[in-house]
């Protein structure tokens, strides 16, 4: 069963999230709004049936009308525009069985990463992420995961992606990044009956 529009309240601000199940939109003809062109033209069925449920997830929970846009924008992340005016944050992600959307505030940058519950990030993979530091330290596989997804949040909260994952640190009490302070939401979802995690990075203000 999926727990969906779920508000959640961070940083003194609520921001809602909503899955959906690749299976449920497979053999859809009516397509969300706001798809990207490019993506509906690849010629990968997976990738364009990934992009599709994300839209969906996102609408449900948007409210969009026509003529809003989807903008990725460097330090913003992803922003729902209406004329010329940001009106949400949002944020989507997808495994191999559904996927994630999230919407906040138009002042709160948000980001969220989907990963099966049993994926297994490999030492390999981990230290590309971790700065020098973060590699001494000791990390089982639960651990791996969890890091890795809260890494990949909040850069895609800053819109920036993965390149600046070894400069997001953990100081004990909260993540930083870019001269931020952001906190992280662990939402447990089963989909197709596969157990998911998903982690939601807001950016910490300074009211709070």
């Amino acid at each position: 069963m999926l727990h969906n529009a779920s508000k959640i309240v961070s940083s003194q601000k609520s921001f809602t999230i909503h899955f959906v199940e690749h299976s449920a939109h497979s053999e859809d003809t009516n397509n969300p709004p706001l798809l990207d062109p490019k993506i509906m033209a690849s010629r990968s069925p997976k990738r364009r049936l990934h992009h599709i449920s994300g839209r969906h997830a996102l609408s449900k929970i948007s409210q969009p009308r026509d003529g809003d846009t989807l903008q990725i924008v460097p330090e913003m992340g992803g922003c729902l525009v209406r004329d010329g005016r940001i009106f949400a944050r949002c944020s989507i992600s997808h495994s191999d069985y559904g996927a994630v959307a999230v919407v906040a505030p138009s002042d709160m940058p948000v980001g969220v990463d989907l990963e099966p519950r049993n994926r297994k990030v490999s030492q390999g993979a981990f230290n590309l992420i971790l700065n020098e530091e973060e590699q001494n330290d000791v990390h089982d596989e639960h651990s791996r995961l969890r890091i890795w997804m809260s890494k990949e949040a909040i850069s895609k909260a800053l819109g920036i992606g993965m390149s600046i994952s070894k400069d997001i640190t953990h100081d004990g009490k909260s993540w930083t990044a870019m001269g931020s302070r952001w906190s992280i939401n662990s939402h447990d979802v089963k989909i197709s009956d596969v157990d998911h995690i998903a982690v939601i990075a807001s950016r910490i203000t300074e009211e709070t």
